[in-house]
């Protein structure tokens, strides 16, 4: 990616996940560890939801059986800002709640067929309290995350071609709503993209408050693959192949910002990478930053390109930040 130097004095610090858990300041450097969570081989993976973040140890080898649970692991939270962690539970999976600073912990019955069994979900607020009763997921379905108009499962099933995520009112265990391909979701909206057309690209986009259902294409070529609204719900970061090789693959990878109350689609300048090139991406919390980052160290020596970017800014700016070994910034806000 390519910009002006982020200047040393812009205090912005990002989350690092992985074997050091960590807050990472981009323009000077400095680390400063996340106490409380206790050394794991695997490390840590890392969440956002509403106030800050949730931790979780990666669930290491599971016996060469990638769709079977595992025994639930603990989950820690971690305030924005905060140096220290603490336990709030234990589950097998995460997801955020629409509940403002609260999750939702999932369970299977150990070494279960997740494709086809049914999970137990516990709301719970981040100093571990049951909120609301336990719930039994439908067979085969995952929470993606929560909702105001219910809960956004995905199905486990793994294989390529469209994913149709159902929105389920546990309630009445049924079904109100389907989508193809869902790409970003937050407690107020859900966006999604259909299959393209020869001829065209488009991402939807639903307001669950009841507000008129939107959408817009995509640059000719274009097809995204991953989103994140801003917390203030005004953009939508996208994520997008463009170009096809001879081979089939994308040319290139970049990101564009679409407003959503006017459905005008902005390629963010100077993010343009190889097609090859994975590019991670999110909105500062409480603001409307969008970070986005690039691996461009060795494996023994990590560095990482960080670029900052505020809807109507001329260019990126950009700095390299170097994080432990096998650690990473953890940036979107998306489901995980």
């Amino acid at each position: 990616m390519t910009g002006r130097p982020l200047p040393r004095d812009a205090g912005l610090r990002v989350v690092l996940g992985g074997h050091t858990p960590a807050w990472l300041s981009v323009a000077t450097g400095q680390i400063e560890p996340i106490r409380g969570l206790p050394q794991r081989a695997d490390g840590y993976q890392l969440g956002r939801i509403a106030g800050g973040w949730v931790a979780q140890p990666f669930p290491g080898g599971n016996g060469g059986c990638d769709s079977c649970a595992t025994r639930p692991l603990p989950v820690y939270y971690v305030a924005d800002g905060s140096r220290a962690a603490a336990r709030i539970g234990a589950a097998g999976l995460i997801a955020p709640a629409a509940t403002p600073g609260a999750l939702w912990l999932i369970s299977y019955r150990p070494r279960s067929d997740m494709r086809t069994a049914a999970g137990d979900a516990q709301e719970v607020s981040t100093t571990g309290a049951r909120l609301g009763p336990r719930l039994r997921l439908p067979a085969g379905y995952v929470i993606d995350r929560g909702t105001r108009a219910g809960l956004l499962l995905v199905p486990q099933q793994s294989g390529s071609g469209a994913v149709r995520y159902e929105l389920w009112n546990p309630g009445t265990r049924r079904v109100t709503r389907s989508f193809s391909n869902v790409i970003a979701a937050s407690p107020a909206e859900i966006a999604w993209a259909p299959a393209c057309t020869p001829a065209d690209c488009r991402v939807r986009v639903l307001d669950l408050a009841g507000g008129p259902a939107q959408q817009f294409s995509l640059p000719g070529r274009t097809e995204a693959g991953d989103g994140a609204f801003s917390p203030d719900g005004r953009f939508l970061a996208l994520g997008v192949a463009a170009g096809v090789t001879a081979d089939g693959r994308a040319a290139v990878n970049r990101l564009l910002v679409a407003t959503l109350a006017t459905g005008q689609v902005t390629a963010v300048p100077g993010s343009t990478v190889g097609g090859g090139i994975g590019v991670g991406f999110g909105w500062q919390p409480g603001s409307r930053l969008l970070i986005a980052d690039v691996g461009v160290g060795e494996v023994a020596q990590p560095e990482w390109q960080i670029a900052v970017w505020q809807p109507g800014a001329a260019g990126l700016s950009v700095v390299l930040a170097r994080a432990p070994d096998g650690s990473w910034p953890v940036l979107d806000q998306g489901p995980y």
